[in-house]
């Protein structure tokens, strides 16, 4: 990564480290990152749109963007990558968390949420919207809790969307009734 690009991403999360951590939005950050851990929050969605029956389709598109996200960002390309954590290099920058032992690039959480987001908004676009705009709450903890540098977030961002897009393509492509 160019130097440039490395001085932005640490220059981003340090301005949230000096700037906008409080204790107030400290449990609110470690709530949200907690609710992205292993997808628990959108495992929990897709249960709820199943058992309701708002949209079955839906189900199966967020639990295919899920398992294919966390198997793509934690299996493939952290281990390819072997990006180290920001606060692992900064060792005056704490974070308030239990410290991931894994690497950073791309951010899981994040990768992991905009997945299912995406999944939801193509098949419940009111509730896909909420979701979108939860996952960036997601994607904005990792970044407050010094965890991960702004790229990572933004290419889970990236990658997450694709992922959700073309699971739910496949699966209308080979399974939608």
């Amino acid at each position: 990564m160019g130097t440039r690009l490395r001085s932005l991403d640490t220059r981003a999360i340090d301005w949230i480290y000096e700037n906008l951590r409080s204790r107030k939005l400290d449990p609110v950050m470690r709530f949200l990152s907690f609710s992205g851990n292993v997808g628990i929050i959108w495992l929990a969605v897709a249960i709820t749109l199943y058992v309701t029956k708002i949209s079955r389709e839906a189900t199966f598109c967020i639990l295919g963007a899920l398992f294919s996200s966390v198997f793509i960002a934690n299996i493939v390309l952290k281990r390819a990558m072997k990006r180290e954590r920001p606060f692992l290099i900064r060792d005056d920058r704490q974070t308030i968390i239990a410290p991931p032992d894994d690497f950073s690039f791309p951010s899981g959480h994040t990768y992991s949420s905009f997945a299912a987001a995406t999944a939801i908004l193509m098949y419940a676009p009111r509730l896909g919207i909420i979701a979108l705009v939860y996952a960036a709450g997601i994607a904005f903890s990792r970044l407050y809790l010094y965890v991960h540098y702004l790229s990572d977030v933004l290419f889970g961002i990236l990658f997450g969307v694709g992922t959700g897009i073309l699971v739910c393509y496949i699966y209308n492509l080979h399974f939608a009734i």
